[in-house]
């Protein structure tokens, strides 16, 4: 909690300014911890907005300074020390383009039968190739699915921020390389990463299509 100490105008004394505002609460960092092991990924801020109203006070405190949030993970890494590493590399090593990425892949990397194959920057096609690829592709033989991770904003394209607006418009812009190239992908947005049981229903639907397509 942060301190703040000022003379007293009636009594000439100091007296003590308590201000939490930028410091989690107990309860912020029991959501932190249940998400966290739910995802087995530390989320980030972004995810908060979708867990209103528990998790309006974390979503504020990463539109703070930086500081503010790695203050957030000091504390709560200090007081659990089992909760999954945070960032971009997950459990099993692999490197992701995000901790957004990160959540889609360790929720679907448990189910992912073996003679399917789980491709990271797939190129989306041959004369695209040095320019354009997928975040994750779900391959079986000769069929691909390609899948694209939106962590700009939700299911409903709204954004908070200037640098999630820039990320959106690139993302559309993908979606149109998608489409000259007559593909159609899977897209997942931030919202959808709350639930990774249904991450992981929807990858296998993926695969039962593909499945589909080869025999």
């Amino acid at each position: 909690m942060l301190l703040t100490t000022c003379p007293s105008v009636m009594t000439g004394r100091p007296f003590v300014a308590r201000s939490s505002f930028l410091e989690p609460t107990e309860a912020d960092l029991h959501l932190y911890r249940t998400l966290a092991m739910k995802l087995r990924v530390q989320p980030p801020s972004s995810l908060f907005r979708y867990l209103l109203p528990q998790g309006q006070h974390l979503m504020h405190l990463g539109d703070r300074p930086s500081w503010v949030w790695a203050n957030l993970l000091k504390v709560a890494q200090a007081r659990w020390p089992d909760l999954p590493p945070y960032g971009n590399v997950a459990s099993d090593g692999t490197a992701l383009n995000s901790t957004v990425e990160r959540i889609v892949y360790e929720a679907i990397v448990p189910v992912v039968p073996d003679d399917v194959a789980i491709d990271l920057e797939a190129a989306i096609s041959s004369d695209s190739q040095r320019r354009f690829h997928s975040d994750i592709a779900v391959r079986l033989r000769s069929q691909v699915q390609h899948i694209e991770i939106v962590g700009a904003c939700g299911s409903d394209r709204v954004t908070r921020n200037e640098w999630e607006q820039k990320l959106l418009a690139q993302f559309d812009r993908r979606l149109l390389v998608y489409e000259a190239a007559g593909i159609q992908p899977e897209v997942w947005y931030l919202d959808q990463m709350l639930e990774p049981d249904r991450l992981r229903q929807r990858f296998l639907q993926i695969v039962a299509g593909l499945r589909k397509r080869v025999s």
